[in-house]
């Protein structure tokens, strides 16, 4: 099993470098009205899963520091053997503030 989580950005016109990182937050979504549903994290050993996500923040962060973020206009994220995979309508780039 990695030591990581890689994360991977995807949007319609442009996909972001992977980055390997100890956590991952992401706004996601109520399964029912599909608004703002809170803040969700991920770290390693997550279980597969699925989320649609709400318009809000992602924040990426490596041995408690935060090394990206972006505020997204929706999506959806999956989670799968150490990997986290967003593919987001469109996104505001914060920064990438090491790799």
């Amino acid at each position: 099993m990695k030591d990581k989580l890689t994360f991977t950005l995807f949007t319609p016109h442009r996909s972001f470098p992977s980055v390997e990182c100890d956590s991952i937050k992401l706004s996601i979504s109520d399964s029912v009205s599909g608004e703002f549903s809170g803040s969700y994290g991920i770290r390693k050993g997550h279980a597969k899963a699925i989320f649609a996500l709400a318009p809000g923040k992602i924040s990426v962060s490596l041995e408690g520091k935060e090394i990206f973020s972006a505020e997204t206009q929706g999506g959806f994220a999956t989670v799968q053997n150490n990997e986290v995979r967003v593919t987001a309508d469109g996104v505001e780039e914060n920064g990438i503030l090491s790799e």
